[in-house]
């Protein structure tokens, strides 16, 4: 599995992007979380970016568990963990599957169930009969944003979404959309921080609420000018938030 990798000190805080995404998103996060001698990883998940080639199964819990042979790879035994969007359904997995390993655990823009999961399902579908490349992966990026992302913008990152494996997109898509996590939260007992954009259409702040409400002393903050990627859409504002949370001894 590729990773983007910054040395610091232990523990590790280990960064998961979402739906067509890749490490790139959270490289101002490992730039940040290096200023402070702590290290950072942020992981292309199997099937998408520079992983793109690496075998499934792309279901949620077989990313979970992909991740967990990553770090075995690299001998982490425990580490802080930060999921955005469909990465916050992996890092939701990766907890109620590997109990034990998260020392701290950072939710963003995600939720624990699909508000519509047969119109997400209808989505899936409707990939599996396009021709993937850049046209099919544009309504996507674009959904992710309520202000524009600075440099080097939607271009790029539709470049790396159309990175990802056809495969992989629709079988992550429809587990996405199956996926529910809601009623066993509260059997994650560590730290937890969720961060919501205000204007998020994917991901609302009610679904932050409802997590906050399962997983025992977890803390829930809006940003009050992002949509679905608060950490790329309100940096200085996320970051302010987040880095003494994954940094807290």
């Amino acid at each position: 599995m590729h990773a983007i990798e910054r040395v610091g000190r232990p523990p590790a805080v280990v960064c998961v992007h979402g739906y067509c995404q890749s490490a790139a998103y959270w490289e101002p996060t490992l730039e940040r979380l290096a200023q402070f001698g702590a290290r950072g990883i942020a992981v292309d998940l199997p099937g998408f970016a520079q992983s793109a080639n690496n075998p499934g199964p792309y279901t949620m819990e077989g990313l979970a568990d992909a991740l967990a042979r990553f770090l075995d790879g690299r001998k982490l035994v425990s580490v802080v963990l930060v999921g955005g969007s469909m990465g916050g359904v992996v890092a939701q997995h990766f907890a109620l599957r590997h109990p034990g390993r998260v020392l701290r655990l950072l939710l963003v823009a995600t939720g624990a169930y699909t508000a519509d999961p047969e119109g997400a399902l209808a989505k899936a579908d409707a990939l599996a009969a396009t021709a993937w490349g850049e046209d099919a992966v544009t309504p996507i990026i674009n959904g992710f944003f309520w202000r524009t992302p600075p440099e080097p913008g939607l271009a790029h990152l539709r470049q790396i979404a159309a990175m990802t494996a056809q495969a992989a997109a629709i079988e992550a898509a429809r587990s996405n959309a199956r996926s529910r996590t809601l009623e066993r939260l509260s059997e994650i007992h560590v730290p937890t921080l969720i961060i919501q954009g205000r204007y998020d259409g994917v991901r609302t702040p009610e679904h932050g609420a409802e997590m906050r409400d399962r997983i025992r002393g977890a803390r829930l903050e809006i940003l009050e000018s992002s949509g679905h990627t608060p950490h790329l859409e309100e940096p200085e504002v996320f970051h302010r938030i987040a880095l003494p949370f994954l940094l807290a001894g």
